[in-house]
């Protein structure tokens, strides 16, 4: 017995390893048969010059929506988040994709495991690189090739060359000077470099998917000198080609050197804001016989007209390259991943196919127009957008406030219930769009009532076709009503006074929620229950409310004799993660206020200013009647 018990058992082992060496070989599988190489001022796929209209992705490696510090948002992206942006990628025609500089803890910074790859000095973050293993297995089977930024000097809100002089107790300037600090980048090189993707196998000197390795984002803000840079920037290209002979190396600093180094393979800039065609025209006479160029950024850009222009010159030039600064994945709990850009006054994150709350950016025609460049810079036809996925469905219960995963590509969803798991469907709404509310539920079903039970499913859309339909919630047995009120318009509201004000603009400014309604002293919004029901509770979203405490609420049964409600505040401040100098200028108290088990027999509910204030969002739960 124990002779077969032991058989059984290593028969059993055999079988666990060939299934992971099979599992191991299908996640290392590449999409790719050749490293990018260079040819003078070309770039190839093997044989063939490649090009490409590209994006940047910043997300896909560390947390998107960092300016306000908020907990949930600094955070790892997830497998299922990465590969909704590799998806949508691919969908859009889109080769390659730039990240984002790789995160460095401050010296005795609190929690940096939870994102920061460089922990100190030759101490890296095996959480994260995680992250970034799943990533590149990713970019590989889906044929996307990766630009790596390793580092930042502008733009190193998450930390950059800044903390690496901070850990030897040196000023910012000693990061291109100081051997020690230098002694402390290239060993996070080496770790990059020589790292095994614990998803692929494959060490990261030999992953095809990496186009390029980038020294950084911009190295170009300390200004240690322009001799003192290249001569910086010649030293690691020459550590890095001595690790890594496979891949190319691309400048960091936005100039376009008249000799560039021999171990310097790409000559990158960044266009915003001037003449973006004649920038390009002037730059390749500069880089034309010496070397590739690449605009690793472009963006920030309203006029679709312009941007449409530039992707023409790029195309009928013989640049190798050009990426949109930037572009957003879908949330793991629904919607989208929002970044607001701190210098603008509106929120520039794009979302692919574009939706109507950026109508006003233009989002569909920019990121159309590149979607077509895509193709056609590859020389392949443009073809027709293919219908998406089926979505998620995430679980929800008792009320029907609920959110789903987005389906890469889908630009709107139809919502349906019904009353048994096999149908019939009903629909409930049509072209309902993910890319707002942000952070927060997407829909409300405001037509169920206490006591029904319901099952629910969504199906995506796009002008390629429907989706099937995603897995079915249910039975969700409803206990309270719900309606939810984001403040697009006054719409919803049974009441106003005249003084309230929509104000749908400058969301960067309040945690990239995009609609709130403002009001002085004495101004006030009502609402009524549904026949029926009462109100059993609220919840509010008030801004900028100064020293009061929010808003007051009031509850009535007729709407003559009204009484206060006592909400339990909820104080946030704000404290932004980075705030220096203009970008300070978040708005940054935000209270929450919240009532359960209101007193019976009330239908109404009146929200009155007390002072200047915003409200953002109105969430109203119903019971049944007690009369």
């Amino acid at each position: 017995m124990r002779l077969t018990s032991a058989r059984a058992v290593l028969a059993a082992l055999l079988v666990c390893a060939t299934a992971s060496q099979e599992v191991k070989a299908a996640e290392s599988a590449s999409a790719f048969a050749h490293f990018i190489t260079r040819s003078g001022d070309r770039l190839m796929d093997g044989p063939k010059e490649s090009r490409f209209i590209g994006v940047n992705m910043p997300g896909l490696v560390l947390p998107y929506d960092y300016f306000y510090g908020i907990p949930e948002r600094m955070v790892l992206p997830t497998p299922w988040e990465q590969e909704d942006g590799l998806k949508t990628l691919s969908r859009m025609g889109v080769t390659c994709v730039r990240t984002w500089n790789l995160p460095v803890a401050s010296p005795g910074e609190e929690g940096g495991e939870r994102f920061k790859y460089v922990l100190a000095p030759g101490r890296f973050n095996e959480r994260a690189f995680v992250a970034l293993d799943h990533l590149l297995a990713l970019a590989n089977r889906y044929g996307v090739r990766v630009i790596l930024p390793l580092t930042a000097d502008y733009g190193d809100f998450l930390g950059g060359v800044g903390e690496y002089a901070a850990h030897r107790g040196k000023p910012r300037k000693a990061f291109f000077t100081d051997p020690q600090i230098k002694d402390d980048f290239k060993a996070t090189i080496r770790y990059m470099l020589t790292r095994r993707n614990t998803v692929t196998g494959v060490r990261y000197a030999d992953d095809k998917a990496v186009l390029a390795w980038q020294f950084g984002n911009e190295m170009d803000r300390t200004r240690p000198g322009e001799n003192v840079q290249r001569a910086w920037q010649a030293e690691m290209a020459e550590f890095i080609k001595s690790l890594d002979p496979n891949h190319l190396v691309a400048y960091g600093q936005r100039f376009v050197p008249k000799e560039p180094d021999p171990n310097i393979d790409i000559i990158v800039n960044h266009y915003y804001g001037g003449n973006w065609v004649e920038r390009l025209k002037h730059d390749r006479r500069k880089t034309k016989g010496k070397r590739p160029l690449v605009i690793t950024e472009f963006g920030l850009e309203r006029d679709p007209g312009k941007v449409a222009a530039f992707l023409d010159a790029v195309l009928e030039s013989d640049v190798s390259g050009a990426m949109l600064w930037s572009l957003y994945f879908h949330h793991r709990d629904g919607g989208f991943w929002h970044h607001g850009i701190i210098t603008r006054n509106w929120a520039e994150s794009y979302h692919w196919p574009g939706f109507e709350t950026a109508a006003k950016l233009h989002e569909r025609e920019i990121l159309h127009a590149l979607r077509d460049r895509a193709w056609r810079i590859r020389g392949l036809k443009v073809p027709p957008i293919a219908p998406p996925e089926a979505p998620e469905l995430l679980p929800f219960a008792e009320a029907a406030l609920f959110s789903w995963r987005g389906s890469a590509g889908a630009g709107a969803y139809d919502v349906q219930r019904a009353p048994a798991a096999e149908g019939p469907w009903e629909t409930l709404a049509e072209g309902v769009e993910d890319a707002a509310p942000c952070y927060r539920p997407l829909f409300a079903d405001t037509s169920a009532r206490p006591g029904e039970t319901w099952f629910y499913r969504v199906i995506a859309r796009n002008a390629g076709g429907t989706s099937p339909p995603s897995n079915v919630v249910g039975p969700v047995r409803i206990q309270q009503a719900v309606l939810v009120d984001e403040m697009k318009d006054l719409s919803c509201a049974a009441g106003r006074s005249d003084g309230l004000h929509c104000v749908p603009r400058a969301n960067y400014r309040f945690a990239e929620h995009y609609y709130r309604i403002g009001g002085r002293k004495g101004d006030w919004l009502t609402y009524r229950a549904p026949e029926g029901l009462e109100l059993a509770g609220v919840a509010l979203s008030v801004w900028n409310p100064g020293a009061s405490p929010g808003l007051r609420v009031l509850v009535s049964a007729d709407g003559r004799n009204w009484r206060r409600a006592t909400p339990e505040p909820t104080v946030i401040h704000y404290k932004p993660y980075y705030a220096k100098g203009r970008w300070a200028n978040i708005h940054a108290t935000e209270h929450r206020l919240r009532a359960t088990n209101l007193p019976s027999g009330n239908r109404r509910i009146k929200l009155r200013w007390p002072g200047d204030a915003l409200l953002d969002r109105v969430e109203l739960y119903f019971r049944p009647s007690q009369e």
